[in-house]
Parts: C-alpha cells; structure tokens; sequence
C-alpha cells in the first residue's frame, strides 16, 4: 500500500479514537493529548505529537512528548519536568522502533499512557516519603517540648537553690529576723504583722506562677 494512503488511513481510525484529543495540523501532522489516570483530583495529562515521514509506516514517526496542561491534595504538586518528558520520549521512540512497518500510532499512544502514569505513581510515592519524613521530623521536635528533666537529688537540689535565689527568699528571711530580734518586736506585733509566716505568703500570692514555671519543668 502507498506509504500516504497507510497514513491517511491510520489517522482516520485515530480520528475516531481519539475524538477530543487529538488536534489534526495538517494531514501529516497531529497532536494528541493523552488523560492519565492518576489520584489526583484534577486532570494530568502529556501531549503527544506526531508527524509522519514521507515513508512512514516503512520508517519511525517524528515524535515528540510534551506536558499537556499543568499537572496540579500532594498528588496536585506533582508534575513532569523536562528530564521526566525526556525519559517518556526515549520509551515511545523505542517502542516505535519495534513496530517499524505498520501504523504503530495507537499502539504508542497506549504505551505513553502507561509509561507516564507508571512515572507519575513512582514521582507520587517519592513525594509521600519526603511528606512523611518531613512530618515525622516536626512531631519529634514538637515532643521534646513536652519532655521534662528527669529528677535526681543534684538536680533538684540545683532547682531548688535556683529558686530560693530568684524569689529572694533567704534574703527575706533574714529581713524579717532582723526586724524581730533587732527590733525587739513583741509577740503581738510579730503576730499582727504576719511576720512568722512571710514566706509562705509570698509563695502562696503573686510568686505563685514563678513556682508553678519552674516545677512543671520537672518529671518525676
């Protein structure tokens, strides 16, 4: 059969296949897009575009894989890049180097489809490891906030020193015991004043949150 008559033949069929996606440019030269059937929620799809040789079915089409659209969920961020349309072209030019001597179109078509959904899946699964690792990351980091000093006697003791010192307690000790014996405070003026239990009111009023801040820090 003549190499023209085979190529008008063969697009016809592919005309009826392919009646949305495929856009003829002339009668040697065409495009057809190619849905892939993926997770993603919106359309992916690559381009196909072909042109027929003189000789053609008798030699391989001129072929070319293009991303068709943007391929936008983590399956939406995913897309082919130029090393990824490269890749997908190189497996339909070997392909149609198999099938040299017949119209191969659809058959070259089928295996794009393949290829690329097999690619896009391996793009996706590589993806949702990074996902992963990276959230994995951000839950360790998260619990170390939550994780405490375990208590010893030597970091307690630390604590504690640490404390006494930040709310001035030994220095309040000392003016009140000033105040009593080096005044000569009676009983009734000790009792009046409060002086015998000073300290605790100071912990048990406005230093209460400084306590509770250093405590919750410690893990029994």
């Amino acid at each position: 059969m003549d190499p023209a008559e085979e190529q008008k033949q063969e697009l016809e069929i592919l005309e009826s296949i392919y009646p949305d996606e495929l856009k003829k440019i002339n009668d040697k030269e065409f495009t057809i897009r190619i849905l892939l059937d993926t997770e993603s929620e919106k359309k992916h799809s690559v381009l196909l575009h072909v042109k027929y040789p003189d000789n053609y079915p008798e030699v391989m089409p001129d072929l070319d894989v293009l991303v068709g659209g943007n391929a936008i969920n983590l399956s939406e961020t995913i897309f082919f890049d130029d090393d990824d349309t490269q890749l997908l072209l190189n497996k339909v030019i070997e392909e149609a180097a198999q099938n040299v001597g017949m119209p191969s179109i659809f058959a070259l078509t089928s295996s794009l489809k393949d290829e690329a959904e097999i690619l896009f899946q391996d793009k996706l699964n590589k993806a949702q490891k990074e996902y992963d690792e990276m959230i994995y990351k951000k839950e360790l980091e998260a619990q170390k906030k939550f994780i405490g000093t375990k208590v010893t006697p030597e970091s307690f003791k630390a604590w504690r020193e640490k404390f006494r010192k930040e709310m001035k307690i030994d220095e309040k000790l000392a003016n009140r015991f000033n105040e009593i014996h080096q005044g000569k405070m009676t009983g009734k003026e000790i009792f009046e004043k409060g002086l015998a239990k000073g300290v605790d009111e100071d912990v048990n009023s406005g230093d209460v949150p400084s306590l509770e801040k250093g405590v919750e820090k410690l893990e029994i």
